[in-house]
């Protein structure tokens, strides 16, 4: 069959455990030269879940029928392109938020595939990606691309569904690719199960388990088992941001071994390894990775040693691949930056830090950082020179790489190819040292990641938008901005990706909070947060100042985080939303269940006599 200039032949396989794989051969020479992503199925829901379960029966009960034609009216977990894009169940009825951004446009690379035809961007589709599914009731169709696993290298995959129609397109971001006879074009797997439990089984089957003890273990896990049973520690951004210096960071590390605080507190209890991370504010500009002395007197290596004499691990903020226009690198070699097919620069987003606001340099919208071309040798050799020096000379052990989205923006590459190609090859680079040249182990957090291009080099990854010392952002509510930073935002993408945590990822829900001060989420907030944190993904970070936090009600807060932490992590929970914003939950092992009220008013459950204020949980 031909779809979008590519001739593909189609060949249907069965894997044990109920899984119906589809996979997607070019069969002949042929290219993407258009600007948009291929198309390489259109299919009816309701025919492609009969045929998925007829696969492994021989015929359809009145269960099977009655789902198959209720799909469009399931609820629908659309996966997400990258951590930032919302990826949490569409109810019934519901539109998918929206993707893009009004008010400043260059922020809309940030939640959507590059190459996604413009018709696509309808209110009627729903835009899903990776790993998607729809629920009834515990009833699960999925429909999950595996194209990258085992270490295979396949475009990313968009599912565009249309719930009048019924329908699925799939299509692969693929512009500018050329193919092989006979090259994989894409691999979709189909299941249909009867529970939440079923469906991560299956996602194990297919991406691997992060249980050593499992027969499903990927061995990608291990670049991360060395943190522990449950990675944690320090952090700079969410109370300083980008303003911090060496005064500041050597106060924080002296007073978290000296003070009553959630690390500190947590590691009386536990042997696991902390990290201790410097976030953005280091460097002497984006793009120049070098350290910025007029912060930091001291050398990184000394800030290293200073790290490790307090037995952390220490980590530090990169952010590979943007660059700002006015920077040292981008004047030295204006040929590094990715430019499109006109000449001009490709946009990668909005900073007013990180950017030109007046334009004096090129003719561009204020505040616009740019990115590099990952093609170019010189860039790799770059970006590998980089990691090297953070690794080998300044002794950095953990490496926070954010803004990945970027190395998948299309342009006009110095060496061609499609920018799917030139993502993996960069990514194998700057995750190439798993030990330092002194034979310290080396793991990487990926932040900003397109998800099905990056969880075999992160197994460790930011699972959702950023949080937040506040509960919302309103003013971005009101632009409509579904990217924005938020902790009521950032717990629905923790809870809707509960699927992938220890199966494609451990997932990071980002940091935990405790402080009074510079933060308005009360305890019941705090509380909830952890709770998420806790019962859906697989590490806990820390971002207050231990000095400043340490009064009476801050250290029993502390106290209670970490009771939560003994009481619900590496246990097995499953959540169902039974209204917008608030989930009924289930721990898998046992009869305990809970209520999380994310919304901004109390309910009330009439089925188990129970009140739940806005913004907390309760165990019934």
């Amino acid at each position: 069959m031909k779809l979008n200039n590519l001739f593909l032949n189609i060949v249907q396989e069965k894997l044990a455990d109920g899984i119906l794989r589809y996979n997607y051969y070019a069969s002949e020479n042929s290219s993407n030269l258009s600007k948009v992503n291929s198309v390489i199925e259109t299919f009816d829901l309701t025919e492609r879940f009969n045929e998925t379960v007829l696969a492994f029966k021989e015929s359809l009960d009145n269960r099977d029928t009655g789902f198959g034609t209720s799909l469009s009216k399931s609820f629908v977990n659309p996966g997400g392109w990258q951590s930032w894009a919302p990826g949490f169940e569409i109810l019934p009825g519901q539109k998918q938020l929206s993707l893009k951004n009004k008010v400043i446009p260059q922020w809309n690379v940030y939640l959507t595939v590059p190459g996604t035809d413009k018709k696509d961007y309808s209110k009627k589709n729903i835009l899903a990606q990776f790993i998607t599914y729809f629920r009834i009731e515990n009833r699960y169709f999925v429909i999950a691309s595996t194209g990258n696993v085992n270490g295979k290298v396949s475009a990313p995959v968009q599912f565009i569904i249309n719930r009048k129609k019924n329908s699925c397109k799939i299509t692969v971001a693929d512009t500018k690719k050329v193919y092989e006879k006979d090259e994989l074009v894409s691999q979709i797997a189909f299941f249909a199960v009867d529970s939440f439990e079923e469906a991560k089984a299956k996602i194990e089957i297919l991406f691997g388990s992060s249980n050593p003890e499992s027969k499903n273990y990927a061995e990608r896990f291990g670049t991360v088992s060395h943190l522990g049973n449950l990675s944690q520690g320090w952090e700079s951004w969410y109370n300083h941001y980008a303003d911090i210096d060496e005064k500041l960071i050597l106060e924080d590390l002296e007073s978290i071994t000296t003070t009553d605080n959630l690390i500190s507190l947590n590691r009386k209890e536990s042997s696991d390894p902390c990290v201790f991370q410097i976030d953005d504010g280091w460097e002497i500009a984006l793009g120049d990775w070098e350290w910025n002395e007029k912060r930091f007197a001291s050398k990184p290596e000394d800030i290293v040693k200073k790290i490790k004499d307090k037995d952390f691990i220490p980590g530090l903020w990169i952010a590979p691949f943007i660059i700002d226009s006015r920077s040292k690198t981008a004047v030295e070699h204006p040929n590094w930056l990715l430019r499109n097919d006109k000449g001009k620069l490709v946009g990668a987003g909005f900073n007013p830090l990180w950017g030109e606001m007046h334009c004096n340099i090129f003719k561009a919208l204020p505040g616009t950082f740019y990115c590099l071309d990952l093609s170019n040798e010189e860039v790799l050799s770059h970006l590998d020179a980089l990691m090297d020096k953070a690794i080998n000379k300044w002794g950095f052990e953990y490496l926070k790489l954010d803004f990945l989205y970027v190395g998948m923006l299309n342009g006009k590459f110095k060496n061609g190819g499609s920018a799917y190609e030139h993502y993996a090859k960069a990514v194998n680079i700057l995750t190439s040292r798993t030990k330092s040249s002194n034979g310290n182990k080396v793991c990487y957090l990926g932040c900003g990641a397109p998800f099905e291009l990056s969880f075999n080099n992160f197994p460790l990854t930011r699972i959702g938008c950023d949080t937040k010392e506040h509960w919302e952002d309103y003013r971005n509510v009101k632009f409509n901005w579904n990217g924005r930073t938020s902790a009521y935002l950032n717990m629905q993408d923790t809870i809707g990706r509960n699927l992938w945590n220890k199966t494609v990822f451990l997932n990071d829900p980002d940091v935990l909070f405790i402080r009074k001060e510079n933060c308005s989420l009360d305890e019941e907030e705090k509380l909830l947060v952890s709770a998420v944190a806790f019962m859906f993904a697989s590490q806990m970070m820390y971002s207050d100042d231990p000095a400043s936090s340490v009064s009476e009600e801050e250290v029993s807060l502390a106290k209670k985080i970490l009771a939560l932490k003994e009481k619900y992590y590496g246990k097995n929970f499953e959540a169902v939303p039974v209204k917008d914003k608030v989930y009924f939950v289930s721990e898998n092992a046992s009869a305990k269940k809970f209520i999380l009220n994310l919304s901004d008013k109390d309910y009330e459950c009439s089925r188990c006599n129970a009140k739940v204020r806005k913004h907390s949980f309760i165990e019934l």
